[in-house]
Order: C-alpha cells, then sequence, then structure tokens
C-alpha cells in the first residue's frame, strides 16, 4: 500500500497523477478522428482522475498519433507520459518503461522530463522497487526546478515522501511532506488533503513509536487527518478517506480509545471493500482485530483474524492462533 496519491490535477500539470484507489471505470466513449489534440489529452486527463484508466490509455495513444501527425514531437512526447501514466496504474509499468525512459533521454521539454521521470518512479514503485523509484523520483524534483510550471516540485516532494515512508522512514517522509505543503501553488483541496494525510500519519507514527510518547506530535497528526477527511467530503472525493480512516483506528487503538478506533477501522474495511483496496482490507481486518482484543472480544477479534487469513494467507494454518496471541503493531507499516 503506498501513502495517499490524488489525482485531482487538471491544472497546471500535463497529465493526470495517478491514483491509487481507482473510482468505478465510466463507460468507453468513441474518439472523433476530427478531434485535435487538446481536446484528446484533457480528455485523457479527465478520464485518468476519474480513475478510468484503460480508456484514458486508449484516448492518449490516439492523441499521440495525432501529435506525431502534426509534427509536434514535444505534444506526441507529452500524451505518451500520460498514456504510460494510465498503463501504470493498470499494472503495465514495465512495459512502458521503455518508452518513457525515451522521452526523458532524449526530449528537450523540462515539463515532458518531468512527467516522465515522474511516471517512472511512480512505475518502479507499484514494482516493488523503491531504490529505483526514490532514483526517478528525485530526478523529477531535479526537473521541477526548471519546468516554471506551479505545483510540479511538491509533487515530487509528496512522492519522495511515499517511497520513504514505504521504507519505513517516516521521520525523513514527514519532512518531504511539509516541503510538498510549502510548493502547493494552485493545488485543489482534495490534493492538499492528500499531503496533509500522509504527514499526519508520519506524526501518528513518530509519536507512538517515541519511547514516551509525544501529546504534541499526537496532536498535529490527528488534526491533520481529521481535516483531511473533511475535505474529502467537500470535495465529493470520500473514497479517498480510506487511508485517513484506517490512520485513525490505528492512533486511537494506541490510545486505547477502542469505541473510536473500531467506528473508523469498520469505516476503513468498508470503503476498502467498495473501491477493491486489498491492503486497505488486509491492514483494516487486523487492526480491527486487535481492537476487539482490546475489548476483550475474542470472539469477534477471531472473526477479523479469520477473514484475514482466509482472504491473504490461506495456506497458513494456525494465522488466526498466532495474530491472537502476538501483537506486531509496533511493527506494522500501514504504508508498505
Amino acid at each position: 500500500m503506498t501513502a495517499t496519491v490524488v489525482p485531482f490535477h487538471s491544472s497546471p500539470e500535463p497529465a493526470f497523477i495517478p491514483e491509487r484507489v481507482p473510482a468505478p471505470e465510466a463507460e468507453p466513449r468513441a474518439v472523433e478522428v476530427t478531434e485535435d489534440f487538446e481536446t484528446l489529452r484533457d480528455r485523457g486527463r479527465e478520464l485518468g482522475n476519474q480513475g478510468s484508466y484503460r480508456e484514458a490509455a486508449a484516448v492518449y495513444r490516439r492523441a499521440a498519433k495525432v501529435a506525431a501527425a502534426a509534427g509536434d514531437g514535444d505534444q506526441a512526447d507529452e500524451a505518451l507520459c500520460g498514456w504510460g501514466a494510465a498503463e501504470t496504474e493498470l499494472g503495465n509499468g514495465a512495459n512502458v518503461m521503455p518508452e518513457l525512459r525515451r522521452v526523458l533521454l532524449g526530449s528537450n521539454d523540462d515539463r515532458n522530463r518531468w512527467l516522465a521521470s515522474y511516471t517512472l518512479a511512480r512505475a518502479h514503485e507499484l514494482e516493488g522497487q523503491i531504490k529505483k523509484a526514490l532514483f526517478y523520483a528525485r530526478l523529477s524534483h531535479h526537473h521541477s526546478a526548471h519546468a516554471h510550471r506551479p505545483g510540479l516540485t511538491g509533487l515530487s516532494h509528496n512522492l519522495l515522501g511515499n517511497l520513504l515512508v514505504a521504507e519505513g522512514r517516516e521521520a525523513d517522509a514527514a519532512a518531504e511532506y511539509r516541503t510538498a505543503l510549502r510548493h502547493a501553488e494552485e493545488s485543489p483541496p482534495a490534493w492538499i488533503a492528500g499531503a496533509e494525510t500522509n504527514l499526519g500519519y508520519c506524526l501518528l507514527v513518530g509519536a507512538i513509536r517515541s519511547k514516551g510518547l509525544r501529546r504534541g506530535r499526537m496532536r498535529e497528526g490527528l488534526r491533520l487527518i481529521y481535516r483531511s477527511i473533511r475535505a474529502f467530503r467537500r470535495e465529493g472525493a470520500v473514497q479517498y478517506s480510506m487511508l485517513p480512516h484506517l490512520d485513525l483506528c490505528f492512533a486511537h487503538l494506541e490510545l486505547h480509545r477502542s469505541a473510536t478506533a473500531r467506528r473508523h477501522g469498520q469505516r476503513a474495511l468498508a470503503l476498502a471493500k467498495q473501491y477493491d483496496d486489498p491492503a486497505a482490507i488486509k491492514n483494516s481486518l487486523y487492526l480491527l482485530g486487535h481492537v476487539a482484543l482490546q475489548e476483550d472480544d475474542s470472539k469477534t477479534a477471531r472473526q477479523y483474524f479469520d477473514e484475514l487469513g482466509h482472504r491473504f494467507y490461506p495456506d497458513q494454518a494456525g494465522l488466526t492462533d498466532v495474530l491472537m496471541s502476538l501483537d506486531l503493531r509496533q511493527v506494522v507499516n500501514l504504508r508498505a
């Protein structure tokens, strides 16, 4: 599971920013042959922001052909980066990496070099190759400084934070998220809420894992996460509150507020099942099992751990008994 990555960047971005929790795909729409590049690119961007990645990939492919036929290499590269981003979210990152590397090495357009390096980082992240992803994310940050386009630097810092938190380096990730928020020029409220969720999680983990619970850091983390949930609700993007609810379940469990932890854990689980996010389902079931144990409800705890085992570890006999007796919360990374 990666940290929250919200795609609401139809402007100023030249292509959509990938989303980890896609919305249901829209019905395919025919592409008119007579449409120009800008119309096709904007449609691809809109579809990507909606989570309709397969259709977005097809539209971006058409945009690349239109640009190439007009002899505009920069526009063709921009469309290919959009296509690569859509295919990456469909799980085809390894297939698009060669084309993205070609743009990165061959383009003279800083926006396209930023897009290519950012998408390569995302592709390697989804392949589990965090070291390579960090290399390309740092490269995207370099290109963002030359692209002279508001928001790109903030996006690169947020991506760097996501990769660092996946490695368990929450303190370093928190610094990246703070920088991302400082560079959030013209960024939509939902994107800001996503970055604040990520920062809030790092603060919570840092507070919980310190030798003495740091109340100030815990309060700031909780404040950011509650605020992000309200922002997602206002923006009509409730699906993106899945991780914030999971974070609040984790935090309130550690604070021995079991009723509050249970409420947020159940909400996270419902959203995870609705949007078919296996990692969030797994983490929700695990945390809810521990909430039940904290409430001395062994029957409910066993039900949650049984479901976790049946869904994700069907070959590991006796897993429920292990989870009933062993608390691994201090080493669990909800963003790994």
